[in-house]
């Protein structure tokens, strides 16, 4: 599926300025080679700054670079919406699927997340899946990571660990280009001098000063002769000054003002003419930006876009979103008879309803499939060191003697050390040894599963299903510490499993060695279980681990730069993954090869060191301001144009 976003967005119509260099940059940089260089790719600003129009114009250039490759615009509300959609027919896996497929995914937004709270899990299993398959992520948000409020910090880590970079609102020369574009835009023509009045204003919302545009032309509109730069300067500076402290306050209280009948009647002047130049664009923009979001196809409404007198709109637009609906209702009984078929591209396209509704007949009931295991976790891909040994051959145990001697098999430790990884090599050994049918999810789809059981009535049939399996395996099944009807519901199927010589695999975070150390409301889901911990990853992983992504991001491995960053201490893999990511960062910014002395220079560097705010988190993020300075609790800041020349790092 390929999700065509805003003609209008694209990097040809960004206007760069010093507040938005660095952000285009990296911008052009993912688009270019989207899943190589910063993943995830993570811009933050205040409303009104581009934020919307770059992540859109980073898919139109990979799509445009690369017909094939697959792009989807979000938002947090929206992946709610969908995701509530999809678990209330019991497929919630399907979406997952969906996304981790896509090439590129754009999340508008970003800090809505902390509000839906339902789909904090979906994202720490999704977004490690598709940086494991280079499969590039763009994030745009009002404020950097750390500073949105209600996040759990794993998910706040995640949001932060690849490239983290700010957008500031634009100088003189910023607005002046933009104005100036928009003005020749709609062909209009002021004296000399007048644009450049409007720009001085220290506006830095972009929206806004298009406003102050549209005042300026409904000012041009009703005078006699044209503006002057003085009058342009006069008439304008009232509303100009209630906007410049808007944005510097926090709250700008409303003001009362004496009726002025001159200024309404600009004002309605200035309504009549933005309405109509842009009204029904306006309303089209809208209506296509959100169902290109969603993944439909708006080849309709485009072909009114492009027309002078696209006749009555509304009508045109309620008949394409009764198409939409009808191929929402069609595609969500289809993914509830067979998740497989809901991705045919039919059902995203309202000029094909009929053969949408076709497909639908035609779809025989079916039973739906189990969750597997993630392919791109492998044994291949594990990389084995004296400190994972024991638990990569208990795993391989598990795989040559299921139901044998090691079951259930609880693999236990923190967050990232790859416990995921080895329950789903468990899972794929499993089904090349021809052991099926199996399951392997997260905890919570197992919950999704039981939620769902529950309104379909005393017997489901998935829940049988999870009867009829060879092996279960679930990722971190804590999760389900205060899920009471969940955990009873495993409880259950484990003692049935393990009883019948099936094989039952966990991960669990945490340290506990002993099921006696086990959450109280997990213990009752093992019985003699085979506990095996996963530590903090030993010198000889953090080596071949860098070595690993060299190889993949750079097409070779620097021998001497992997045994420095071996000798790092990191408490998980994601962290080693993290500091290569910040060397490769500053290698690209330096036009070098990633190397030892970069890895020197940015861990040990001779600048001084500063204080971070205290934190109960540390990130591989790196936060870069394009007006400098430290502007959260990120490690890094770059100042632009040359990282090379300043570059501080906090190692506290």
């Amino acid at each position: 599926m390929t999700s065509e976003l805003n003609p209008r967005f694209d990097f040809d119509s960004f206007k760069v300025g010093a507040g938005n260099e660095l952000a285009l940059t990296a911008a052009r940089s993912v688009a270019e080679r989207p899943g190589s260089v910063y993943n995830p790719l993570y811009i933050h600003g205040s409303a009104g700054l581009g934020k919307t129009h770059l992540l859109m114009a980073i898919g139109r250039y990979a799509q445009q670079a690369t017909e094939a490759v697959t792009v989807e615009y979000v938002t947090p509300d929206r992946l709610a919406e969908e995701f509530h959609a999809v678990a209330s027919a019991g497929h919630s896996d399907t979406l997952r699927s969906r996304l981790a497929d896509l090439d590129m995914l754009l999340v508008d937004d970003v800090h809505l997340v902390a509000a839906r709270t339902e789909i904090h899990a979906e994202l720490l299993r999704l977004f490690p899946e598709m940086q494991a398959a280079a499969k590039q992520i763009v994030m745009a948000s009002l404020y950097p990571p750390a500073q949105i409020e209600g996040l759990d910090e794993r998910v706040t880590a995640l949001l932060a660990r690849g490239l983290v970079v700010e957008i500031n609102p634009p100088d003189f020369e910023t607005r002046l280009a933009i104005l100036q574009a928009r003005a020749e835009g709609r062909g209009c023509q002021f004296e000399e001098g007048v644009v450049e009045t409007v720009a001085g204003f220290k506006i830095g919302n972009v929206r806004e000063l298009i406003t102050l545009l549209n005042r300026l032309i409904a000012l041009e509109a009703v005078g006699e002769r044209s503006l002057t730069p003085d009058a342009a300067k006069t008439l304008l500076q009232g509303e100009a000054l209630a906007m410049e402290e808007r944005e510097t306050a926090a709250e700008v209280p409303e003001r009362e003002r004496p009726v002025n009948e001159f200024e309404d009647f600009l004002s309605d002047v200035s309504e009549a003419v933005q309405h109509q130049i842009e009204a029904w664009e306006t309303r089209l923009g809208e209506v296509i930006e959100r169902y290109r979001g969603e993944g439909f196809e708006t080849a309709r409404l485009e072909s009114l876009m492009q027309s002078s007198s696209p006749g009555p709109v509304e009508a045109a637009i309620d008949e394409f979103e009764r198409d939409v609906d009808r191929l929402r209702k069609l595609r969500t009984s289809v993914a509830a008879q067979d998740p497989s078929k809901a991705q045919n591209g039919v059902f995203l396209d309202p000029d094909r309803v009929a053969e949408a509704q076709v497909v639908a007949d035609r779809l025989a009931s079916a039973v739906e499939p189990l969750p597997g295991p993630s392919g791109i976790w492998t044994f291949e891909t594990y990389i084995e060191t004296e400190g994972n040994r024991a638990a990569n051959e208990a795993a391989h145990r598990v795989v040559q003697q299921p139901g044998g001697d090691h079951n259930p098999l609880v693999i236990v430790g923190k967050t990232g050390v790859g416990k995921t990884h080895l329950l789903h090599a468990i899972g794929n050994g499993l089904l090349d040894s021809a052991i099926k049918p199996i399951a392997c999810m997260p905890a919570m789809d197992f919950h999704d599963a039981v939620t769902q059981a529950a309104e379909s009535g005393p017997v489901d049939d998935r829940l049988l299903m999870f009867g009829g399996v060879r092996a279960l395996l679930i990722d971190d099944v804590h999760l389900l510490a205060d899920k009471d009807d969940a955990r009873e519901r495993l409880a259950n199927l484990v003692r049935e499993l393990v009883g019948a010589a099936k094989q039952v695999v966990f991960s669990l975070s945490g340290i506990a060695a002993r099921p006696e150390d086990f959450p109280e409301a997990i213990k009752a889901l093992v019985a003699s279980p085979t506990i095996v911990r996963l530590a903090a990853p030993d010198r000889e992983l953090r080596r071949r681990l860098t070595l690993r992504m060299l190889e993949e991001r750079v097409g070779y491995a620097d021998p001497e730069l992997a045994d420095y960053l071996g000798d790092r201490p990191a408490d998980s893999a994601r962290a080693v993954m993290g500091l290569v990511q910040r060397v490769l960062a500053v290698a690209e910014s330096q036009g070098s090869p990633p190397s030892a002395a970069i890895a020197r220079e940015l861990i040990e560097g001779a600048l001084p060191r500063i204080q971070r705010p205290s934190a109960k988190m540390r990130t591989s993020g790196i936060m870069i301001s394009a007006a400098g300075g430290v502007k959260s609790r990120e490690k890094m800041i770059w100042s632009w144009p040359d990282p090379a020349d300043r570059l501080i790092e906090d190692l506290s």
